[in-house]
């Protein structure tokens, strides 16, 4: 009989195959174990493709603009680089906005494209190729910087599209601060995509700001699309010019939420809304709302009447104080849904009663997903805060990222502690922190942290973690002496950055990278049961209980009938 062979099955059996792998790597080593294996698997490897790097941008365009096989299977096209200056910033811009230039007309299947740099594109014609080359491109994410887009922008020509992200970068606010009070030329042709030819958008995402329109009332307000199902707004100012007006009337911006009642996922800034008109808000709208993102003072209006949500993200930092823990608990207590949480606390002083947590986990009892960030000062060891967490039974995913303490353990050692304290874990993170790391940056995005760490639990027959699968970064080392002023990328970290008097934008740090397994259980055979009981753990434990007490009802039973 012939032995399976896998590249005999049929492409849509294959591909079936394929799609249940989580891991991106696990399809890699399966697309490269055979040419027709990879022919096979491309439509899902190269489904979504996220760039991160100028290099890898441009590394990765060449290899699609030569593979048309390949290049026709992209789905969706996140294109990320940030430059080290301004001189490599249009160098890297007019290269990759070129090169996808060339590449739209073999991007047959295309229906999302997300331009994430410091600068809009300085090759225009870029989206002119990507409009007319790709038929199914739906979604659209780009920024603004030092340079925005003219009236004849080739970015504002699409329509029926079904998403749409506005990123406002570091370059638009020390560029555009004295527009901020005036329109500027391009906004009414911008919303005039968004509103009039976008009838049906589900998606819109407008996120940094300020960006303030000349008028009373912002031309999102008066917009009612019907299929609207996820919301993002930064510092954009809406209606907070608008008077009370009569007592009936309802504010603008919460006349255009109680309209759209499909809306699922909300974030929010406090100059988009003010918490203290969001009580106004109709109690039976927004009914289908499960992922929040904003204020706590936010969350307290809208908590009551929601207690659906499902994801809760609250960005602005909490400054711990004597009744904060209570307070924090008390909002989140009628969140009775709740499975996935991210808050970030502040500490000005040593913190070392362990209320916060306790408080935190008593309120959200049916967790999967915690993020926790503590900055400012050195709070807890992550041994004590793991501890701590193990109440959540159906914790799942954990992240932390916190200052350390100056006569701390190490990552490999905190991963561990973080694993035996709770098992259940399939996957955490651990990242340290500067205490001078304003919460204004994101230490993850900006690659401003000490350590960082993610860990993937490998377990055993009988359920239980054997070994971690880790991915370590730190900062490379840097050079000891200074060069020469010539344009040369140095990396150098920033620390503090406040988007409107730091005089440079943060750069990101070049990361040393590190991939390791580790064992937990070092030096320990397993050789079936016998390995069991013999094994330290708390399984071991339980079988060696288990052994006494069958050899003590053996006896018994034994005295019973001798």
């Amino acid at each position: 009989m012939n032995s399976p062979n896998l590249a005999a099955l049929p492409d849509d059996l294959l591909l079936e195959v394929t799609s249940c792998l989580s891991s991106r790597a696990d399809i890699l080593n399966l697309a490269l174990s055979s040419k027709y294996l990879f022919t096979s698997t491309c439509p899902v490897l190269y489904a979504h493709v996220h760039l991160g790097t100028a290099e890898q941008c441009q590394r990765t365009l060449s290899m699609l603009r030569s593979r048309p096989d390949v290049a026709r299977h992209i789905q969706k096209l996140h294109i990320r680089f940030s430059a080290s200056s301004n001189y490599m910033v249009d160098i890297n811009g007019i290269t990759i906005s070129a090169m996808l230039r060339e590449l739209a007309p073999k991007l047959d299947v295309l229906h999302t494209f997300i331009w994430d740099a410091d600068e809009i594109p300085q090759c225009d014609d870029m989206w002119f190729a990507l409009r007319m080359s790709c038929p199914r491109l739906r979604t659209l994410g780009t920024c603004y910087g030092s340079v925005i887009p003219s009236q004849r922008s080739h970015l504002l020509g699409f329509k029926n599209l079904r998403g749409f992200s506005l990123t406002l970068k570091y370059g638009y606010h020390t560029h555009h601060t004295d527009d901020f009070q005036d329109a500027l030329p391009f906004d009414g042709r911008l919303w005039d995509m968004l509103i009039r030819r976008s009838p049906d958008l589900e998606e819109l995402h407008v996120l940094g700001g300020p960006l303030i329109l000349d008028g009373t009332v912002h031309p999102l307000c008066n917009a009612r699309w019907p299929l609207l199902h996820s919301l993002s707004l930064g510092d954009v100012m809406l209606d907070w010019s608008s008077g009370p007006g009569p007592m009936s009337s309802k504010r603008p911006f919460i006349a255009f939420l109680e309209a759209h009642q499909r809306l699922r996922f909300f974030r929010i800034s406090r100059t988009a809304l003010s918490p203290h008109i969001l009580p106004s808000l109709d109690p039976s709208a927004l009914p289908h709302l499960t992922h929040f993102t904003g204020s706590l003072e936010h969350l307290q209006a809208l908590a009551p009447s929601h207690p659906q949500i499902t994801h809760l993200a609250i960005e602005e930092p909490l400054i711990i104080r004597d009744l904060a823990p209570l307070l924090i608990a008390g909002v989140l207590q009628s969140l009775r849904c709740l499975t996935e949480l991210r808050v970030a606390f502040v500490f000005h002083s040593s913190y070392e009663n362990g209320n916060l947590i306790r408080n935190l986990v008593s309120a959200c009892p049916g967790l999967t997903t915690l993020e926790i960030t503590c900055a400012r000062r050195s709070s807890f060891k992550v041994d004590t805060l793991a501890k701590s967490v193990n109440c959540l039974p159906r914790l799942r995913h954990l992240r932390l990222t916190l200052v350390p303490i100056a006569t701390g353990d190490s990552l490999r050692v905190c991963a561990s502690h973080v694993v035996q304290a709770i098992p259940r874990l399939q996957s955490f993170a651990l990242t340290f922190i500067s205490a001078s790391l304003p919460l204004s940056l994101t230490p993850v995005d900006f690659g401003l942290y000490e350590e960082s760490g993610n860990y993937i639990v490998r377990t055993d027959e009988h359920g239980l973690p054997h070994s971690l699968s880790c991915t370590e970064r730190r900062p490379a080392l840097r050079l000891p002496f200074t060069l020469p002023s010539i344009p040369i990328p140095l990396t150098v970290p920033l620390l503090t950055f406040s988007p409107f008097t730091s005089s440079s934008p943060p750069r990101e740090r070049k990361m040393r990278m590190q991939r390791y397994l580790l064992n937990l259980h070092p030096g320990t055979s397993k050789h079936g049961g016998l390995g069991l009981i013999l094994e330290r753990s708390t399984a071991g434990d339980e079988a060696r209980v288990l052994t006494v007490l069958v050899a003590l009802s053996g006896l018994a039973l034994w005295g019973f009938f001798a």
